[in-house]
């Protein structure tokens, strides 16, 4: 029973994390592709006239009034202009919706360069109709995970090969590259994400010690008890829509006293696991 507590306390500590940031990373904007060559920014001008004698409309603290211009008079407005990537940028943050499913907005690394300094602005990439941009993101993500099937190995001729179900419960750490791709559906934006990655898992197993997992002993277990043991499995996974599928080696390592007497304590089995990005628990 208080094993299960210990695995209950485990998800509300990673329940607590998931409050906090859990990626590290940067989108990649790539000169040589013809998608991603060329942004738009507002940091063009326009200049218009308005003559001596006109009529002109204006919203001044929510109330509109009409006035008669006494001069000519020069407005200056912000226009959008095509930025040439002569060399590839690092974006912090992106941004795609419905209400412009024709753009992917674009939040660039601040640029050190004086000579570049007009392009600290925010752009954003054009999509064409039914179209499609796709960028590379690279990023470092602290995960919740779960591994609930494990390829154990045969221990001798009569305790063989077997593929076991277990509780295992715990969080890992992993360098990720995915290829997002935004697409304008005219109506709808839309997104999706493929990737790969690589990192190491840890965490908490629950163990059941009875008259088979515990056959190696001279005398094996009467009664079933549960143990507890500490999991470590480097890996790699496939990264779809904020879940991973990871594939490991792990070992278990016994916390309890009993846990030393199961048949696969300390040995290495291969792992089939789902990491869960940890802000799906905090929302």
């Amino acid at each position: 029973m208080k094993h299960l507590l210990t695995l209950l306390a485990l998800l509300i500590s990673l329940s607590i994390y998931a409050q906090q940031e859990t990626e590290i990373g940067r989108y990649k904007l790539r000169m040589k592709k013809s998608s991603q060559d060329t942004v738009y920014m507002k940091i063009g001008e326009t200049k218009t006239i308005l003559k001596k004698g006109w009529t002109i409309t204006e919203s001044k603290g929510g109330v509109t009034v009409q006035r008669i211009l006494l001069k000519d008079t020069v407005i200056t407005n912000k226009k959008d202009v095509p930025v040439r990537v002569t060399v590839n940028w690092k974006i912090g943050e992106v941004k795609h919706s419905d209400d412009s499913p024709d753009k992917l907005y674009l939040n660039p690394y601040h640029f050190i360069s004086p000579q570049d300094s007009t392009l600290n602005n925010k752009s954003y990439l054009k999509i064409p109709d039914n179209g499609y941009v796709t960028l590379e993101r690279s990023y470092v993500k602290w995960n919740a995970i779960t591994i609930p099937f494990a390829i154990r190995l045969a221990l001798n001729d009569t305790i063989g090969s077997k593929i076991t179900t277990d509780l295992k419960i715990g969080a890992s750490f992993s360098y990720n590259v995915n290829w997002e791709t935004f697409k304008n559906r005219r109506l709808k934006a839309k997104k999706t994400v493929k990737g790969i990655s690589g990192g190491i898992g840890f965490g908490f197993s629950k163990v059941i010690l009875n008259s088979s997992s515990t056959s190696l002993l001279n005398t094996p277990y009467k009664n079933e008890e549960d143990g507890l043991a500490f999991f470590v499995a480097p890996g790699i996974g496939l990264n779809l829509k904020g879940f991973q599928i990871n594939f490991s080696y792990g070992w278990d390592f016994p916390i309890t006293d009993n846990t030393n007497d199961w048949n696969y304590a300390n040995k290495g089995y291969f792992g089939i696991g789902l990491g869960v990005g940890l802000d799906v628990f905090g929302k």
